[in-house]
């Protein structure tokens, strides 16, 4: 979208100067438009993701093919994404945090992705991989809620009402659920997300609250993981559910 908006800046631009020399500007743009899909491209190209003895064997590469092992007591925190223009086919990608991975910056980060685009089918395959525990009667009904549905559907709390004010799309998406083993975040409207933390991996908590959520008697819940793509949050609930929860979670993640 931002590529195409900056062609018709660039030709409206030279139409009205009447000079080509401002299309000098689309030239870098493109490489790095270009560079960004290639190197998502090259990452991406033939993947592969298979239970072994060991954990999720990974195996992925377009010039270079490399091949790894994700042991699942090593992911600290799973989030299942779809962007906007992927509503549209169905897919959904799915990141981890690693303990001893780091940041993963660059082309890196392709050490955690365990799914680069798949269908609800494959991203329950996944998920069902790295948590082979998710302590739920109905872990397909409950994933899918996270990742398709609004409201209080499989036990979620979403935000009050009041939250329309800061999030007037995704007040009904946002919430969390709770499992005998992990917890559940979910958030977005348009670019939907869902995060998945075992209770053991939860390293600390912080509540946050701004000047205009709390005159909403509203705020967030961050996650503390290890570094990584996937950032925990909770995000716009009330603030009297969110103290509840932050006390029962710290004993709940400490006795795991």
């Amino acid at each position: 979208v931002v590529l195409v908006l900056g062609i018709i800046a660039v030709v409206v631009l030279t139409l009205v100067t009447g000079e080509g020399v401002s299309l000098a500007v689309f030239i870098p743009v493109g490489l790095g438009v270009a560079s960004g899909y290639w190197s998502m491209l090259s990452t991406a190209w033939n993947f592969r993701a298979a239970a072994s003895r060991d954990g999720v064997r990974i195996r992925y590469g377009l010039l270079d093919t490399r091949t790894q092992t994700v042991p699942p007591g090593r992911i600290q925190a799973v989030s299942v994404t779809q962007p906007l223009l992927w509503r549209l086919t169905g897919w959904y990608r799915i990141s981890v945090n690693v303990a001893g991975y780091g940041a993963s910056p660059g082309t890196d980060g392709a050490r955690t992705r365990l799914l680069p685009a798949g269908t609800i089918d494959e991203t329950l395959q996944i998920l069902a991989l790295v948590l082979p525990n998710p302590g739920t009667d109905d872990p397909v009904g409950l994933f899918r809620a996270g990742l398709q549905g609004s409201g209080p559907d499989h036990g979620f709390t979403t935000s009050p009402r009041r939250a329309r004010w800061v999030a007037p799309l995704q007040w009904r998406r946002s919430g969390y659920a709770l499992t005998e083993t992990a917890l559940l975040s979910r958030t977005g409207r348009l670019w939907r997300s869902l995060t998945v933390v075992p209770h053991e991996r939860i390293q600390s908590m912080a509540l946050e609250q701004g000047p205009l959520a709390r005159r909403l008697r509203i705020a967030d819940l961050r996650l503390h993981s290890t570094p990584g793509p996937v950032a925990p949050r909770i995000r716009q609930l009330d603030q009297a559910v969110l103290l509840e929860l932050f006390t029962e979670q710290s004993v709940r993640a400490a006795d795991a």
